[in-house]
């Protein structure tokens, strides 16, 4: 049951973010407040930190192996995804690497076995691997209604 739950979960912003390829480009890029990222720079986020995932959480537990002990340089991946985003690549290629990613990293959770998700994460011994995948989906689901949100005020606006 844990398992099929993030499995769905994370299948479901490939749907919407297909969504998104309708977008213009002034609005793919739009900030969603000066200063702040705009859905360009979000999709971005979701592939670095779905490969973050791949290279660093679900490669070693797979091999039932301990995490790598460096330091998460959380603002770091943050710019480089948003630097990826605004490089000149193209809203479809944006989302098609972010669907691509996201497939991958759905399959190696699907490998893992079902019991894995009610054992402790490794490192963190206070919360289980399903714990640790639902704060990523419910880091997905924020950054959703973020950009729904924003996408929202901007049809509004259109009409004034």
């Amino acid at each position: 049951m844990y398992k099929e739950r993030i499995i769905k979960e994370k299948l479901g912003l490939i749907e919407w973010s297909n969504s998104l390829r309708n977008l213009s480009n002034e609005l793919w890029f739009k900030e969603f407040h000066n200063g702040t990222w705009g859905t360009a720079d979000v999709i971005s986020h979701f592939i670095s930190w779905d490969q973050f995932m791949i290279e660093n959480r679900i490669t070693y537990i797979l091999k039932d192996e301990s995490l790598p002990t460096n330091t998460v340089d959380v603002e770091s991946i943050n710019k480089g995804a948003i630097s990826y985003a605004r490089t000149g690549i193209s809203k479809e290629e944006v989302i098609n690497r972010f669907i691509s990613v996201r497939k991958e990293l759905v399959s190696l959770i699907d490998v893992i076995p079902a019991e894995k998700f009610n054992q402790p994460f490794p490192g963190k011994e206070t919360m289980t691997l399903y714990e640790y995948f639902v704060g990523m989906v419910n880091h997905d689901l924020k950054h959703k209604e973020q950009i729904d949100s924003f996408l929202k005020n901007q049809e509004g606006e259109s009409f004034r």
